[in-house]
């Protein structure tokens, strides 16, 4: 069975034995990428664990299109990111990585060791600077160890064009590891890759992986667990800066400035946003509150603030969307459950506001296509938001 049939099963039946499937197939590339970010063999156990448990709580958001082991190294970096801010460690990358200087290329298996202890630390993050179809194509040829014909199979291509790809994508990686400090010529790259990029898996890891993502034991999943919904937070909102640069709006809302900074400050703050209705009606009697509300509020979400934004919240909230509908009555609570509430989807219509009209009912101020909802709080009168409705 491919990845996305695996996939497609355990979401559908929670099947234990596709999920371990799919950690066997995957374990070693992530623990290995995991290993060379944080230096350390039982940090990199616990990042490999954390991927996974992501993995299973995310099963039915993941394209079947796209290369899992793709989304499983970029959940790693993440992770392996915020697992070393955690431990107050500094990546390897700033010490032995840029401080290369000799360029000679390796002649003896020292060197080699030698040349690979460069490029190992800064290896991840070139490899998240090469367009997506760059990377797979090094992923799937020398992480997954596919032949070029299989490559091609796994890309759509020919053989040929598959050879092609892999040898341009390496070509682009050498460039970007040397701008990192780590130098190696084209001949000797695809053997580092071939040797070093995925080593052995250890003993047991598989087994204890699929025992915290389905939540066995009780010792080391808490750590875990909460390391997976940090990294859930990170991809979120690495999503949601992506979308806004190619929804073309990055001009509007980068550098401190939003549209609204653009457009509000410059004129009469009632003739930029206009609504469809008599703000009234909403319960408010200036429209500048809910206007200086929603900057503020873009404010917040651009920079990640969840405990701020948790404080534009009126209490209780509530929430409507498939397989998530219920009442929050307390900023913990939003925190908690921070990005099932302020999805991709959600956010991008905060921010995107006030492009659009507002729309002004009895039951509040509504912003964009209706995911978010702001009415006053009782008795004060400022506004919150109150109705969060979920694609």
């Amino acid at each position: 069975m491919t990845d996305a049939q695996l996939l497609r099963e355990f979401a559908a039946t929670g099947s234990e034995a596709a999920f371990t499937d799919l950690v066997n197939r995957h374990a070693g590339p992530v623990h290995a990428a995991a290993l060379r970010q944080t230096g350390d063999p039982h940090l990199a156990e616990e990042v490999t664990q954390a991927v996974f448990v992501l993995l299973a709580r995310k099963a039915t958001a993941i394209s079947p299109d796209a290369l899992l082991l793709g989304w499983l190294l970029r959940a790693t970096r993440y992770a392996a990111s915020d697992l070393l801010k955690s431990e107050r460690r500094r990546r390897a990358r700033e010490t032995a990585a840029y401080q290369m200087n000799d360029h000679a290329e390796p002649e003896t298996a020292h060197e080699t060791v030698r040349l690979w202890d460069r490029i190992a630390p800064v290896l991840d993050g070139c490899l998240a600077r090469l367009r997506e179809k760059d990377r797979n194509a090094l992923l799937l040829r020398f992480f997954q160890n596919q032949s070029l014909s299989e490559v091609g199979s796994s890309l759509g291509v020919a053989e040929e064009a598959a050879r092609k790809r892999v040898n341009r994508a390496l070509d682009k990686l050498r460039t970007e590891l040397q701008r990192d400090g780590a130098v190696a010529s084209l001949a000797v790259l695809p053997e580092l890759l071939s040797q070093q990029a995925v080593p052995a898996t250890p003993g047991g890891l598989v087994g204890s992986t699929v025992s915290a993502a389905m939540a066995k034991g009780a010792e080391r999943v808490t750590r875990v667990t909460t390391l997976s919904q940090a990294v859930a937070r990170e991809m979120t909102w690495s999503s949601l800066r992506t979308w806004l640069a190619t929804a073309g709006t990055a001009v509007a809302l980068l550098g401190g400035g939003v549209w609204v900074g653009q457009t509000l400050f410059a004129r009469d703050v009632a003739a930029a946003v206009l609504a469809n209705g008599d703000y009234r009606i909403a319960g408010f009697n200036d429209p500048r509150v809910v206007h200086q509300f929603i900057r503020d509020l873009q404010r917040e979400l651009r920079a990640g603030e969840r405990d701020a934004v948790a404080r534009f919240v009126r209490y209780p909230l509530r929430v409507n969307g498939a397989g998530f509908n219920r009442s929050i009555t307390s900023e913990t609570a939003v925190l908690e459950s921070f990005e099932r509430v302020f999805t991709e989807s959600v956010a991008g219509e905060i921010l995107k506001c006030p492009a659009q009209r507002l729309h002004c009912t009895k039951d509040g101020v509504m912003i964009g296509g209706g995911s978010v909802w702001i009415a006053p709080v009782p008795g004060t009168g400022e506004p919150r938001i109150a109705l969060v409705n979920l694609p």
